[in-house]
């Protein structure tokens, strides 16, 4: 790869920071993990890999070593068209673009590279990538501790090899840059967090007004190309369905995404539409891209870098997946979900399928318009604001609420909107928050969804058999979030460890930023301890547990040292409104008459 190139040998540093490679245990410690003390560690490069989708696959492990060394400045060196996803990300500190196609070409541009390097004094190098060019750079740049996998014979080129181990079916592409982290002493899961910046955001709103495109049209991005190969897309004539049936059902309007290379492919699904699309193909840097996919309110793609980024954003999506392997590579944001049709040949990996490309053939148009018509209701909330009074300001308060237990009585995996029972007082609770100014948003863990007890059309029609119960009383919900997934049961596009359920922010995160929420101002109250925790990952939002529903067995845990106690225990929802209104300053006398 670097032969003929007309340099008389390499340029390599003298000096004393260099430890010399040795026997793969040395540098571990007893307890398996590289032995590098994190004092020792202020400045770290972290090489990252070259396809976008990839990239966003690392940022856990790029948080898990920010939180390993919390006092080290973090640089990313990554290729030009991948680097701007770790703009603003907190976990980096700095970024240079690896500009392989001009100033770092060949061997030359590399010893360039490697100069610069050299004298920003890097402690550590981690590589993610395999690939020896990945190792080459930090060697040259004499950084003195190296850490990745010893793959395409590059172990001469790493101080601290991390042993590579077979992964066990259904483990996930993101843990293996996490376990390099791992081997370091870090820790965390594959939870996806990529920013927007605001730079990002202008730039997506700005190409959508050159495009006509109306603030508030409900626009579903189509993603129907794929880099990999054509064993990757899902027939472009039923894309081109499911976005007229989209149109047709939701009044979406459809945008088309992807590579100035993929344009033909947009262009037929475009041609194929009944309905008119905004073709975007080849105008979207990857600023704009990650902006616009904050603006949708689903995703509808193939395996793609633009499926990561949309989860990792929080943005709704449905993968069609076919060659490709579902459980390694998924999308991991909570709002996500495939259709696949398991056939025996699936998943080969290959680039062009050598027989009748069944495994994409036989998904159909009508189950993937019907899922993406329970995506689009379920994540993003199917209710509006609905309010007389008009659209509430950016930035204003809100109660989240959990469902069962809180609201309504819980009567175990709740598919039949007929046996929804308000618990006594609930109602005028939710009357008392109304008027004092509190928006209503209902975030609810389903995970009866990914059990196979109950489906996603019956959480809808549960959800929405409550918020119209509850809009005849005069108290409409700003918005309705579902988690349907488990960390341990279902099929792959329901079993994982996602953003969404709670005690984690995932529900919450997307309603602040489809609704212009406060945090800081809001409450959010459950029958669990860790409905109340989600108030810890915003600060100053208040956290209330109740001892209705599961409550009251959640309390006797709590009291008998099982459980931390939450900031505050209420009886049930009347009682916690009355306390948290006294609190906010806005007391207001919940009535006293039954629901």
């Amino acid at each position: 790869m670097f032969g003929g190139s007309g340099v008389s040998g390499f340029w390599v540093p003298q000096n004393d920071r260099t430890p010399e490679p040795s026997n793969d245990r040395t540098f571990f410690n007893d307890t398996g993990m590289i032995d590098i003390d994190p004092q020792e560690i202020r400045r770290i490069l972290v090489r990252e890999v070259s396809w976008v989708g990839d990239a966003i696959l690392t940022l856990p492990a790029l948080e898990a070593l920010d939180r390993l060394f919390p006092q080290a400045e973090i640089t990313v060196l990554a290729n030009g068209w991948v680097s701007g996803l770790f703009a603003g990300h907190p976990a980096v500190d700095a970024i240079i673009a690896y500009r392989t196609e001009d100033l770092h070409r060949g061997i030359r541009g590399r010893v360039r590279l490697a100069r610069e390097l050299s004298s920003d004094g890097f402690d550590l190098a981690v590589v993610f990538p395999n690939s020896l060019d990945a190792a080459l750079i930090p060697w040259l740049a004499r950084i003195p501790r190296r850490v990745g996998y010893p793959t395409d014979g590059r172990r001469f080129l790493l101080t601290h090899p991390v042993p590579l181990q077979t992964a066990p079916a259904g483990r996930h592409q993101v843990e293996r840059s996490l376990d390099i982290v791992r081997a370091l002493g870090g820790d965390g899961g594959p939870s996806l967090r990529l920013p927007v910046t605001p730079e990002a955001r202008e730039s997506g709103e700005r190409l959508l007004r050159d495009h006509g495109v109306d603030p508030a049209d409900p626009c579903v991005a189509l993603n129907p190309g794929s880099i990999y190969g054509s064993a990757k897309r899902w027939p472009v004539e039923r894309f081109a369905a499911v976005a007229d049936g989209l149109v047709d059902q939701r009044g979406a309007r459809i945008l088309l995404i992807g590579s100035a290379g993929e344009r033909p492919i947009l262009e037929q699904v475009a041609a194929g539409m009944r309905r008119p699309a905004v073709n975007l193909g080849g105008r979207t840097d990857l600023s704009a891209l990650v902006g616009l996919l904050e603006r949708v309110r689903l995703l509808l793609a193939n395996d793609t870098g633009a499926m990561h980024i949309a989860a990792a954003i929080g943005t709704p999506v449905l993968a069609v997946f076919g060659p490709t392997d579902a459980e390694a590579t998924g999308p991991l944001g909570g709002g996500a979900r495939i259709v696949r049709e398991p056939v025996p040949c699936s998943p080969c990996l290959l680039r062009e399928c050598p027989i009748d490309h069944r495994c994409m053939t036989r998904v159909t148009v009508d189950r993937v318009l019907h899922a993406a018509l329970e995506v689009l209701d379920t994540n993003r909330g199917s209710r509006p604001p609905t309010r007389s009074r008009g659209s509430p300001a950016r930035g204003s308060s809100a109660a989240f609420l959990d469902r069962d237990g809180t609201i309504i009585e819980d009567l175990g995996y709740l598919g039949d909107p007929a046996k929804i029972r308000f618990i006594p007082g609930a109602v005028e609770a939710l009357r008392a928050l109304l008027r004092a100014g509190f928006r209503l948003v209902l975030v609810t863990n389903q995970a009866g969804v990914a059990r196979g007890l109950i489906s996603e059309a019956d959480v809808r029609r549960v959800n929405d058999g409550l918020a119209a119960l509850l809009a005849e009383a005069g108290i409409p919900l700003d918005g309705i979030y579902v988690c349907p997934h488990h960390p341990e049961y279902g099929p792959p596009e329901y079993r994982r460890d996602c953003d969404c359920r709670k005690p984690k922010p995932g529900m919450i995160q997307q309603a602040v930023r489809d609704l212009g929420l406060e945090p800081a101002r809001s409450v959010v109250i459950g029958d669990h301890v860790s409905d109340a925790a989600l108030a810890r990952a915003f600060p100053g939002m208040r956290g209330i547990m109740l001892r209705t529903g599961h409550g009251a067995e959640q309390w006797q845990k709590i009291q008998n040292g099982e459980l931390a106690r939450p900031e505050h225990v209420a009886d049930d929802l009347r009682a916690a409104v009355e306390w948290f209104l006294a609190q906010a300053g806005g007391r207001d006398v919940v009535g006293s008459h039954p629901a």
